[in-house]
């Protein structure tokens, strides 16, 4: 029994605290694309998203949070990480050519981004699909959670996120105008 000698207990723990390790390693490569402390904390915050996807995920297959649902939680992190950086990205440098304040260029982003983002979301979900027809109780809470965590986080990343930034970039706007 996994509560007489408390190994469940320092293992979740350990995967925790792997979880918490592959964030911070995600902020510091954020940090080092874009070179902004701002975007990168937005980008990191927004990975809070992934947790509603993550409940619905296995709310809806009926499924407890294991070992492979930690796994699924972080390839979910990786998907929605990168969606982030591709609809950033794209702003940022509509920004600097096109000189677009924050509000038109991210908007023009998540225009000319949304069929990358739900193409490559879409791949990473039908592709999990043998996981979790296969019934596995190993393998079937990644797939759940990669399947309709991904779904559910595109639509966060389409959504939240251009709202996320137009406010803090706005807020650099007010900064430099009131100096």
């Amino acid at each position: 029994m996994w509560w007489r000698n408390g190994s469940r207990l320092r293992t979740d723990a350990r995967v925790i605290s792997a979880l918490a390790c592959a964030v911070v390693i995600i902020f510091f490569i954020l940090l080092w694309h874009f070179k902004n402390v701002r975007t990168a904390i937005m980008l990191i915050g927004s990975l809070a998203l992934c947790t509603f996807g993550t409940g619905v995920a296995l709310n809806a297959m009926h499924l407890d949070f294991s070992m492979t649902a930690v796994l699924g939680v972080v390839s979910l992190l990786g998907i929605m990480v990168r969606n982030g950086i591709i609809m950033i990205d794209y702003a940022e440098e509509l920004k600097k050519n096109e000189h677009c304040d924050a509000q038109t260029a991210i908007f023009n982003s998540a225009l000319r981004r949304m069929r990358p983002i739900f193409l490559t979301s879409a791949a990473a979900s039908v592709g999990v699909i043998p996981m979790i027809l296969g019934g596995s109780t190993l393998w079937m809470p990644m797939g759940g959670v990669i399947f309709i965590g991904t779904l559910i986080t595109m639509c966060f990343i389409l959504t939240v996120l251009p709202v996320l930034y137009w406010k803090v970039s706005g807020v650099r706007v007010r900064q430099r105008k009131s100096v």
